[in-house]
């Protein structure tokens, strides 16, 4: 990784890698109808057909959860890592995350990604709390990687104390990093076929076994939920560029798109075909503008979502309070947490 970050590096000092290259010039469209599909009700015979395929799929140990554990809670203002956080009833993001998991599936395979910064604290927070549950060698750890923070001039950054400062480089290096830590061979060669992958802090983002289904169904490589916006949603979208589907960040949509156009946005949570994870895929790299202790520092960051653009994706609208409960901030803490009763209210206890 050393030498894509020097090349990146020399790129932004020549001005051919910035903040204006996230962005796309043209040739971006909305989705065509029937880009996007809906999720059927429940109950319904599709939804039913769905449950059976996704049960399926359980039964034959097809199934494995990735956990995105990586991030450093900056935004969040918390000292450990956002995973670590008692969101509910004494409960952290990951305990909850996992007997989530567990309820559905009780010996899946758990993934859990961190980062250098997040590592040492996430593998104690599991063994102080006998890996919430879970079967010996049921949750394995792998790590992303790093890269360090330049200044905007181009030079390294350098902390106050001097060493260097780095930042993990956004969750695109989830397929090469699962990869090289033999995880993904493994879950192969066991079996192993379909990756649920959400985000720590997305607590809606249960097992949902016809979600599964569905993918298996559709034979895709790629399945994107993605939910309808509200007022002030920000971020990715299905699109199609160039005439091909695909997400597209919300930073790099051409500027005079008008991105209310898309109805529906990216949650993040995606199920992947394993097979397709271990094709190398060249994903895009963004310039990315932060702040650290006040400075403004440079980084450069690639997205999982970007998978989209190599692997054959399908796009799935599912129920937002449902599926979709982000927390980004402690201020958003109390809404997060009623919500959560609302889902266990139509769940047993965990």
């Amino acid at each position: 990784m050393s030498a894509i970050f020097e090349n990146l590096a020399q790129r932004y000092r020549e001005g051919t890698l910035t903040a204006d290259t996230n962005r796309f010039a043209s040739g971006v469209a909305s989705p065509r109808p029937g880009d996007v599909a809906r999720f059927p009700e429940p109950e319904t015979p599709a939804y039913q057909e769905l449950q059976r395929l996704g049960m399926e799929a359980l039964e034959r140990g097809e199934l494995g959860a990735v956990i995105l554990s990586g991030g450093m809670a900056t935004r969040f203002n918390y000292e450990h890592p956002k995973g670590c956080y008692p969101i509910f009833e004494g409960m952290s993001f990951l305990e909850l995350k996992v007997r989530w998991i567990r309820k559905v599936a009780p010996r899946m395979p758990i993934f859990v990604m961190t980062s250098f910064a997040t590592d040492d604290a996430v593998r104690r927070h599991f063994a102080e709390h006998a890996d919430f549950g879970c079967s010996d060698d049921q949750v394995k750890f792998f790590t992303q990687y790093r890269f360090p923070r330049l200044r905007p001039d181009g030079s390294r950054y350098q902390s106050p104390e001097g060493s260097e400062d780095f930042a993990a480089p956004g969750h695109g290096d989830f397929p090469s990093a699962i990869a090289e830590s033999g995880i993904l061979d493994d879950f192969l060669a066991q079996g192993g076929k379909y990756l649920l992958f959400s985000n720590v802090d997305n607590l809606g983002a249960t097992v949902d076994l016809a979600i599964v289904g569905w993918h298996v169904q559709q034979g895709h490589e790629m399945t994107v939920e993605v939910a309808a916006k509200a007022s002030g949603d920000k971020g990715g979208a299905p699109a199609r560029v160039n005439g091909k589907l695909q997400l597209v960040e919300g930073f790099a949509f051409p500027e005079d798109f008008d991105q209310d156009a898309i109805p529906v946005f990216n949650t993040a949570t995606y199920v992947f075909s394993a097979e397709a994870l271990a094709r190398p895929c060249d994903l895009p790299w963004y310039v990315v503008d932060k702040k650290v202790d006040g400075e403004p520092v440079i980084q450069f960051e690639h997205l999982a979502g970007d998978l989209s653009c190599h692997l054959a994706s399908g796009y799935l609208e599912i129920d937002r309070d449902e599926r979709f409960i982000p927390v980004k901030s402690q201020a958003e803490v109390p809404a997060a947490q009623a919500k959560i009763r609302q889902k266990l209210g139509r769940m047993s206890t965990v």
